[in-house]
């Protein structure tokens, strides 16, 4: 068996990793606008839309649009 101590670690350790991919980060599609990367704005959020999308952005020209998720 684990200890508190270990348990505690151990979630701590996926709490992390799960806040760091729900920042915005590249997602390698080429922005409409600029030629640029798009990135995903909110990786961790899915729109319920019928097909799925997920929102995208482009950090230089600031483009703001959807992408099949």
């Amino acid at each position: 068996m684990k200890t508190l101590s270990e348990f505690n670690r151990e979630q701590y350790e996926a709490y992390q990793q799960t806040e760091n991919s729900m920042k915005p980060h590249p997602n390698g599609i080429e922005c409409p606008k600029c030629k640029e990367e798009l990135w995903d704005s909110a990786s961790m959020c899915t729109l319920t839309s019928n097909p799925p999308q997920k929102n995208v952005h482009c950090p230089k020209c600031g483009y703001r649009g959807y992408r099949l998720a």
